[in-house]
């Protein structure tokens, strides 16, 4: 007698989790990328900002963000880079993102060791929540979770 082994399914990944935690531009950039790119796909997609990742959603600061030392080029050259090549500012993209229903979080925890308020948020559809919402987020078998 043959044993059939009971065949499982993968669960479908339907839904994008991303911790967006460095301040720069090249970090930001792939970060909302994928976000935008995952939302015309129709999946959930939830960008969780914490520690550098909160200079982009902090008013005065976000404007300020510049590329990291590794990528080997200054602020002006990364932004004409992106505008030769026809790309969005972050700025526009983190809109962009909001309005095909990207959620935008900031971590609470982040937000209290630096005194941020939600006033000083950039983006006013940006949800507070703590660690303990993005792991439960994080740990849906139906997600693809990223740390950028």
């Amino acid at each position: 007698m043959v044993n059939a082994a009971k065949e499982t399914k993968a669960p479908v990944k339907n839904k994008l989790v991303m911790v967006v935690s460095k301040g720069t531009l090249d970090a930001a950039y792939p970060a909302m990328i994928l976000a935008t790119t995952a939302a015309a796909q129709g999946m959930e997609v939830y960008m969780y900002f914490t520690f550098g990742g909160m200079k982009l959603l902090t008013k005065g600061q976000a404007e300020t963000v510049g590329p990291s030392k590794d990528l080997g080029l200054t602020s002006d050259e990364l932004k004409g880079l992106v505008n030769k090549g026809g790309m969005p500012t972050i700025d526009q993209m983190l809109k962009m993102a909001v309005e095909s229903g990207v959620r935008i979080n900031a971590c609470s925890p982040t937000m209290k060791l630096f005194g941020t308020t939600k006033a000083n948020l950039t983006i006013p559809e940006t949800e507070v929540v703590g660690a303990a919402t993005f792991l439960e987020w994080a740990s849906d078998p139906s997600a693809i979770t990223l740390f950028i």
